[in-house]
């Protein structure tokens, strides 16, 4: 087995993610931000939250990185490499389509 490991590709800036079906993002009393899936429940952390609510099936990833780079005063290629991590990670857990 090779030690070389291939960087997986960077996201297409022209995807626009959305929400799995059935997965909604709601504000519980006792824990915060949310995202709810079916049978399972995910915490969003103050980052999580800023991206999840830009997701809705029409927003570029590439558009996401530039609203938040403006809001947060950031580079967009700082913020588009914790949109592509979070992405990443939302949907290896079935909580976003890509």
């Amino acid at each position: 087995m090779s030690d070389d490991k291939k960087k997986p590709p960077d996201r297409d800036t022209s995807a626009a993610p959305r929400l799995a079906p059935g997965v909604r993002l709601r504000k519980d009393d006792q824990r915060g931000p949310v995202l709810l899936g079916p049978e399972r429940v995910l915490e969003l952390d103050d980052i999580a939250l800023s991206i999840v609510t830009q997701i809705d099936g029409k927003r570029r990833v590439s558009d996401i990185a530039a609203a938040l780079a403006k809001e947060y005063d950031e580079k967009a290629e700082n913020i588009r490499a914790d949109i592509d991590s979070l992405l990443k990670d939302l949907a290896a857990k079935g909580y976003v389509k890509p």
